[in-house]
């Protein structure tokens, strides 16, 4: 096995795209196949999963459209060759489906006639209709169209009962109130279903509220008590929109503010939303999409169960894909949570529309609830605008299926297809980390890669907002990588074709001898590949927007938080873990009053052997501070190290040319080291010495001989404190001898 690392490697690369299973601990992720439903379309917005016939058991059948062409068409998604055009409206937007009129078939409430953008909305359009399903010829013929109102550029719209239950409200969502006007409030109109559906001219209807929402991009429809309700996504976050029965009035309660306000871009708050179950609480999470066409996935964690009223929501960060165009728009455009794995906790996917390479669909698993942790990976490469679920092949199991997004003057994909992904995923994996406590520090017992054949992923720390897990990669096994994960080897290789240079990139263990490497990747398509040997790696994410950290000018103010998911015992998530004066377990003169810290530590074994593999500590050390000179005289193995938070951004490793030079305290100067700084999210290469074969060189007794060599911190005199923090990386020297 290879531990060194190659700069750049010339390959033929054929590829497939294949959406694998990829495991958290006891977590398995859906396995889905992607069946082509149309492609090269003319437009592509709007995908609804609907069942026809409510009387009895039928396929599910989809309906998409877009703007531009007007073409509302069922697709029989048994037959891919054939589609049925029920309308042809003008600039249709959203639709939802309820049995209107009570015959036993499902029907279409839509609206249309909305305008080229916007901003370029139709003024005297915005218009609602009703589409009558005829019954068994439904996939033959043309729906009739029933007249419901308008409101200029209505743009989402959902059917239920909201204020009794005897009969159909529809409530209407406008995105603005007139063209060119991003600042006026808009209506929010209740339609109230009327005595004769069949020939009514229109609907009653009632201003709800039309001074409090702006640019509302979308709403989810959630139950309280009898009543549906509204969770809404505008310029103000996410709100509740629910009628209080008690009081005879609507009621508006903000839930979360979305994203604040940026230089880039004129929008803020949210723009889709999707709300997650965990077991019994209904409405656990609330996974986001912000701004509106906005570029950033977030979740709301509350601390209550079962009701939004008189809880706290929590905003966790997730992910930021890319950034805005010059229209201040991004590339997400939908979200929707469901329960893919049965496991009784809601997962939730993400649609963007692109461009590439922020196109697809991800897939996010809840890790832990208290940290509102999850994971994500990639299950389609192409365009999404919306996503729509059900079980497609009725195999019992949630499939889901997306349609491009291609709107003129916003985003225009590639080849707009539709695509449904049938979900393969019907087996269970167990946890392959074996965790134990030994003396107040964690043993991970791990396999060896090529005995996985799903990623395995601990998270087990967090230090000042970045979370620390170990994975295993199966052989050739690819993985999703941004620009807020960084990542070091500790066994095999990674490869990847590099975002500007189009070379091909690998990465194994160790960096070249006395060089620094960093942690970041640049992929071209946001993903890396194990080789065929799999890969250990130790990952570093950030779930914030701050690429460059603050300066820690006190220890104490470091946040150290025990990562390791709930599943895990309640004695092993408790333990706590600290940086403690190296004073304390090295009670050398020169050690004391000094700003220098030890965190243990992480002892890692292979479960099928126990032989030793690696063990990981972090240190810390002030400006200007020494942390020793050594040459493990008495260690047997090899140690590399690689730095989180650089404080002063220069220090790092200083070390002696040979091994065979002298290191005296009171003779040796400073400036006989050579000085190697490691930046933060870099490591360096060996520095032991290594024989022609670049194995090791080892002493009778197995030691491993090293030049004299210490971490020197930096110096900034316009910084009266900051920490150097970092990893050591303690390798079994066989792995490298054998």
């Amino acid at each position: 096995m290879n531990f060194y690392r190659e700069s750049i490697l010339i390959l033929v690369i054929v590829q497939l795209f294949l959406v694998k299973q990829t495991v958290i601990g006891q977590f398995s992720s859906p396995i889905f196949e992607k069946q082509s439903i149309a492609q090269n379309l003319g437009d592509g917005y709007w995908i609804e999963a609907i069942r026809l016939n409510n009387q009895q058991t039928t396929n599910t059948q989809l309906i998409g459209y877009g703007l531009t062409e007007g073409h509302i068409n069922l697709y029989q998604t048994t037959n891919t060759t054939t589609a049925n055009t029920i309308e042809i409206l003008d600039s249709p937007v959203a639709m939802d489906q309820a049995d209107v009129n009570g015959d036993g078939f499902q029907d279409v409430v839509i609206c249309f006639e909305y305008g080229r953008t916007m901003l370029d909305c139709d003024p005297d359009g915005g218009k609602i209709v009703w589409l009558e399903n005829p019954g068994l010829n439904a996939n033959q013929q043309t729906w009739k169209k029933h007249y419901v109102g308008k409101s200029t550029a209505m743009h989402r719209l959902k059917i239920g009962h909201f204020t009794q239950t005897q009969r159909w409200e529809i409530i209407g969502l406008p995105i603005v109130s007139q063209p060119n006007d991003l600042v006026s409030a808009v209506p929010v109109i209740l339609f109230q279903q009327p005595e004769n559906v069949h020939n009514a001219t229109d609907w009653p209807e009632k201003i709800i509220n039309e001074d409090y929402f702006h640019v509302i991009h979308d709403a989810e429809l959630i139950k309280k008590g009898q009543l549906d309700s509204l969770l809404i996504a505008s310029l103000e976050g996410i709100t509740w929109l629910y009628f209080d029965r008690s009081k005879n009035q609507w009621t508006i309660q903000n839930i979360g503010n979305g994203e604040p306000q940026q230089q880039q871009t004129a929008f803020y708050g949210s723009g889709s939303l999707g709300v997650g179950k965990i077991r019994y609480d209904n409405f656990s999470y609330i996974a986001t999409a912000e701004p509106f066409h906005g570029n950033t996935v977030a979740v709301y964690m509350k601390s209550i169960d079962n009701h939004f009223t008189q809880i706290q929501w929590k905003r966790y960060v997730l992910d930021v894909y890319g950034y805005v165009n010059k229209q201040g728009e991004g590339p997400i455009h939908h979200i929707v949570c469901a329960d893919f794995d049965n496991d009784g906790d809601d997962e939730f996917l993400v649609a963007l529309r692109g461009p590439s390479p922020n196109e697809g669909v991800y897939y996010y698993k809840l890790i832990d609830v208290s940290r509102g942790l999850f994971y994500k990976w990639k299950v389609s490469n192409d365009s999404a605008a919306r996503i729509t679920l059900g079980d497609f092949d009725s195999d019992g199991l949630l499939d889901f299926a997306t349609i491009s997004y291609a709107v003129p003057d916003y985003y225009v994909s590639h080849n707009p297809s539709i695509n449904i992904f049938y979900n393969r995923n019907n087996t269970r994996h167990q946890n392959r980390f074996q965790v134990t406590k030994q003396n107040n520090q964690l043993q991970f017992k791990i396999p060896r890669p090529n005995q996985v054949v799903a990623q395995e992923i601990l998270p087990f720390l967090t230090v000042n907002g970045i979370t620390l897990s170990l994975e295993i990669l199966p052989p050739f096994h690819s993985r999703q990588i941004d620009s807020y994960t960084y990542i070091k080897v500790l066994w095999g290789d990674l490869t990847w074709i590099d975002a500007t240079t189009r070379t091909y990139q690998s990465r194994t263990a160790l960096c070249r001898a006395r060089s620094v490497c960093s942690l970041e990747i640049h992929s071209d398509n946001n993903q890396i590949q194990a080789g065929r040997e799999g890969a250990i790696i130790f990952v570093h994410k950030i779930y914030d927007r701050l690429h460059n950290l603050s300066p820690i000018e006190n220890i104490d103010k470091v946040i150290v938080q025990n990562s390791l998911p709930e599943y895990y015992s309640e004695e092993l998530r408790q333990l706590t873990f600290q940086f403690v004066p190296y004073y304390q377990y090295q009670p050398d003169p020169q050690f004391k009053d000094v700003e220098f810290y030890n965190l243990k530590g992480f002892d890692i074994k292979f479960a099928d052997s126990n032989d030793h593999f690696c063990y990981v500590q972090l240190w810390a050390a002030g400006l200007n501070v020494n942390a020793g000179v050594h040459n493990h005289a008495k260690d047997t193995f090899c140690e590399v190290h690689a730095c989180l938070i650089n404080g002063s951004g220069k220090g790092g490793m200083h070390y002696l040319n040979s091994s065979t030079q002298q290191y005296d305290p009171l003779k040796t100067s400073d400036s006989a080291f050579q000085q190697l700084p490691v930046p933060s999210f870099s490591e360096h290469g060996p520095l032991w010495d290594m024989d022609a074969q670049n194995k090791p060189v080892l002493r009778p007794d197995s030691t491993v001989v090293y030049p004299w060599h210490k971490w020197q911190a930096g110096t900034n005199t316009s910084l009266k404190q900051s920490f150097d923090i970092w990893a050591a990386f303690e390798f079994n020297p066989r792995l490298f001898t054998n």
